[in-house]
Order: C-alpha cells, then structure tokens, then sequence
C-alpha cells in the first residue's frame, strides 16, 4: 500500500479498474458460477420466445434502413460531384474550381466516414452494454478495495503488478503538470514510511514524564481539569515538526537520504509514531498524576 504497509486480502484479484480493486474468495466465485449458469439458461429460454424474435427481427430492419438511407446519401454526393465536374470547369476559375472540389470531396468523405462510423459505435455499443452487465453481475460476488491507497499487487507467486497511477495535483505558472511521485519515486516514499515505523519509541517516556508532572503541579495548585493542556501543547508542537531525522541503527545508504519522497515519508511516519507514543505515555502520566494528586493534597483532605 502507498502507506508502506503490507494488506492480505481474503481471496484473489480478479480485476480492477480506474477507482477499486476486486478481489474474490472461493466462497463467492462458487456462487458467481451457479448464479452465471443460471443467468444463462434464463437467457437461451428468453431468446427461444417469439417475442425477443421479432424484437431482433425489429432491430435488424431498423439498422438496416438507416444503412441504407446513409448509402443512399452517399450515392447521391458522388453522382452530383460527377454531374458537376464538367459545368464547374468550364464556369469556375482554376482556384475556385480547387475550392470548390475540395468542398464536395470533403463532403463525400464525410459521409463515408460518418457511415462507418455508425456500424462501428452499434457494434462498440453493444460490446460495452454486454462488458457493463458482466462487470455489474461479478460485483455482486466481489469484495473491493480502493484503488488509490494500493501501490502493487503482491500475488502468491512473488509477482508484482504496479497498479499506482500519479494523479495531477495542479498546473505551474509556465503551463507544465505538477504530479506525484512517479512510480520509483514512491518506492522510496514506501520505503520510508516502513522505516518511520522503526523510529525510537522513547517518547513514551517524555510524555509520561510531562504528563505526570502536569498533573501533580496543577491538581496542587489550581485545578485538575487543566492537566491535559500542558501535554496538549507538547503534541501541537510535535505535530509541526519539519523534519525527524531517521536513526543512524538503519545504516541507510546515501541515496536515501538524498531522496526527498524517502524523507518526506519517513518524516511521516516517525512524526506519527512520536505522536502516538508521546500520546500513550501522557495519558497514563495524567492518569497516575491526577490520582496521586487528588489523594495527597492535603486541601482535598480537610
């Protein structure tokens, strides 16, 4: 995943697309196979009826006169440019004789083009209807995935099939793309948010620390209810760090860190980590101070 963490999906991948990607037990595709059995023989018994014959029969007369008015259309162009030919050259000056010849011809290629077209978009249209109704029916026994938080899928085999896609985050000045990281790019920012993950967990101690002292000084001298706002202030601060250096104990080769997408995801992850672990240990610091605190002041006990 681009957080460099490692998902298992309960089944296989059988295909994605722009948005999800879809992933199949052997629970669902059993299932997928007798609901497709039975769709297709509600299918062969629907086409045996007359009445989806003569639907077809319909069908087929209609793409048939519209065939044949569009060739009739076409006819027509090539016999007036050809009964035209002769006038025009004995009327017309050689430029405007170009014009105007280039005008028809452009004309009749147009309508020659339009009319394959048409066949094509029929056949492509139903081609996609029939690819929609599929992908509709195989989603019912499908679990999905969203698409832009994967960066490859690992398959059983050891394979890898990159599926990230960087997206564009906006336009400079001089009109050139601004994008995300590229596929090797974002390796290395994979690579950096698993290593953030391996930062110290010290801070655990630090915010113990802030949190116990926080909680003794001001159930002493003012009131409990403010304890938490000196280890809320700390993580604040912490929250806008720029930049945690990464441990000297991962030996990191130079590349790395002269990689800023390195850097810029391990930053992330390590902020996280100090974060939560300065979080936890000024929780159970509060916890520990403001007990204490409330069971020794001594104004509480009189």
């Amino acid at each position: 995943m681009n957080n460099g963490k490692i998902k298992k999906l309960k089944g296989e991948v059988v295909s994605y697309d722009y948005n999800d990607i879809f992933y199949q037990n052997e629970k669902q595709r059993a299932k997928m196979e007798i609901d497709s059995a039975k769709r297709a023989e509600t299918q062969r018994a629907a086409q045996a009826t007359e009445k989806w014959q003569q639907k077809q029969e319909t069908e087929s007369i209609k793409i048939q006169k519209k065939e044949e008015k569009q060739q009739a259309k076409l006819e027509t162009l090539r016999k007036e440019f050809e009964a035209d030919v002769k006038y025009k050259l004995e009327t017309l000056s050689p430029a405007d004789f170009e014009k105007w010849k280039n005008r028809e011809l452009a004309a009749i290629k147009k309508a020659e083009l339009q009319r394959e077209l048409t066949s094509k978009l029929k056949e492509q249209t139903e081609a996609l209807k029939q690819e929609k109704v599929e992908a509709l029916h195989r989603r019912r026994f499908t679990s999905s995935f969203s698409r832009n938080q994967v960066f490859s899928i690992l398959r059983t085999d050891n394979s890898e099939e990159i599926v990230y896609n960087a997206d564009t985050l906006g336009y400079f000045a001089d009109g050139e793309a601004e994008v995300e990281y590229g596929v090797e790019e974002m390796r290395m920012y994979i690579k950096g948010r698993q290593d953030g993950r391996k930062h110290s967990f010290h801070d655990v101690y630090i915010g113990a620390g802030v949190g116990l002292a926080s909680a003794l000084l001001l159930t002493y001298t003012w009131d409990a209810f403010y304890a938490p706002i000196p280890p809320a202030i700390c993580i604040a601060v912490m929250a806008g760090l720029r930049k945690v250096k990464p441990s000297s104990k991962l030996e990191l080769a130079q590349n790395f860190l002269q990689s800023d997408a390195y850097m810029d995801g391990y930053h992330r992850s390590a902020k996280g980590r100090k974060i939560f672990a300065f979080t936890v240990g000024a929780t159970g610091g509060l916890a520990v101070g403001i007990t204490v605190g409330m069971l020794t002041n001594p104004l509480l006990q009189k």
